[in-house]
């Protein structure tokens, strides 16, 4: 067997790696002298490792027509006969079979095959034991990465008024082992299956312009999903519902009420200044160092919120000896760059974990490159209290 220890690369300004995986394959149809692989993670994908892992074993599963570019390991598949690989300690079979795929002998498509592998691979990083490697890849298969993510976090739906497009979020729970149910109106559940709601996420998700939910308005889709046409008044009722379930007023309001619940768990470290229904200014005080964050003027997908740190501005005496640095003026050192690992997060979403980086400051210091160079005192010098950095925040 040829082995390939993958080594996935940390979030962070570290550059640091996670454990390296290993894994074990019969043979390969290219590139058998590859022995270490790096993964970056994808900055723009909802959930940037496993993206990319996710697009690596998709090219391992590729055929040679398929794959394009790079030189990600490919599979050497002979038509019907088993191919056996390790993640770590957990042997794995596949079976393709023309264009179809099979995982332990059950059929599945090459996406969820690699979405699969690519849940293993992140358990292996941390986990040894082929019985739970194996757990993890039982429940990966259980459901598909589409379905679960809707059942955690509600399904994406869009339409337009007056040309103006409109994105909510729907409510998705689970009835059956292959069927789901979607709220589409206040009360109406419309029951759809696991397979037709992959194909619900192709479009709405994902973006891809493929599959029978392309493009469909709320008339098509309560129609197609209760296997009748709305009255007037039901059509009139779910846009009112669709209007109370607008996707970013959900998010917004879930990370606002995460701030909020910090700030009370934690008032001696954290003190929120609200403008109307949105964070104004958190002040922090870390392990080390005391912290601002500022709703930003000039906001982007990455950085909506800026970053201060209490700092001394150095001086000397008339003999020229540096003062202590309980004798110098203090002020705000920033903005500092600290930029979201994906884009998409809110306001709330972004004050809110920085804050929790912040309050370990001692630790985020190391990881995150940006920070090191506003520090010029040292840990707990000369820490204030919340009424003297609020009047050096008004200075």
């Amino acid at each position: 067997m040829h082995e390939i220890k993958l080594k996935v690369r940390k979030p962070d300004d570290s550059r640091d790696y996670y454990p390296p995986v290993t894994i074990k394959m019969e043979k390969f149809d290219a590139w058998s002298s590859i022995t270490s692989y790096d993964i970056d993670f994808n900055r723009r994908a909802k959930d940037p490792i496993h993206f990319s892992l996710t697009s690596w074993w998709s090219g391992v599963l590729s055929s040679r027509k398929a794959r394009r570019a790079g030189n990600t390991p490919r599979l050497g598949f002979t038509d019907g006969v088993p191919f056996l690989l390790y993640i770590g300690e957990l042997p794995i079979a596949i079976t393709k079979t023309g264009s179809r795929f099979q995982l332990n002998g059950k059929t599945e498509s090459a996406n969820t095959i690699a979405n699969a592998l690519a849940r293993v691979t992140v358990t292996a990083m941390r986990e040894n034991s082929p019985t739970k490697l194996m757990t993890s890849l039982m429940k990966v298969l259980s459901l598909s990465e589409d379905v679960k993510y809707v059942l955690e976090n509600r399904v994406p739906f869009h339409y337009f008024i007056d040309f103006k497009k409109v994105e909510v979020r729907l409510k998705v729970q689970q009835i059956s082992e292959k069927e789901c149910a979607i709220e589409i109106s206040d009360g109406v559940w419309a029951p759809i299956k696991n397979t037709e709601l992959k194909s619900f996420c192709s479009f709405f998700l994902h973006g891809k312009k493929v599959g029978k939910f392309k493009y469909m308005g709320i008339k098509r889709l309560y129609t197609y999903l209760m296997g009748k046409e709305p009255t007037d008044s039901q059509l009139e009722l779910m846009r009112q519902f669709l209007r109370q379930n607008r996707q970013q007023d959900i998010v917004e309001d879930r990370a606002i009420q995460l701030l909020h619940e910090m700030v009370t768990q934690q008032p001696e470290r954290l003190e929120l200044t609200m403008d109307g229904k949105q964070p104004q200014t958190l002040l922090i005080k870390g392990n080390g160092y005391d912290w601002k964050l500022s709703n930003t003027e000039f906001k982007s997908d990455i950085q909506m919120v800026s970053t201060y740190v209490l700092q001394p501005v150095l001086e000397t005496d008339e003999e020229g000896v540096p003062k202590a640095y309980e004798d110098c003026q203090w002020e705000w050192k920033g903005p500092i760059c600290i930029d979201n690992m994906s884009k998409g997060s809110s306001l709330g979403d972004q004050f809110a974990t920085r804050a929790l980086a912040l309050i370990n400051d001692t630790h985020t210091i190391e990881i995150v490159n940006t920070i090191k160079r506003y520090l010029v005192a040292p840990a707990n010098a000369n820490r204030k209290d919340f009424n003297e950095m609020h009047r050096m925040s008004n200075q």
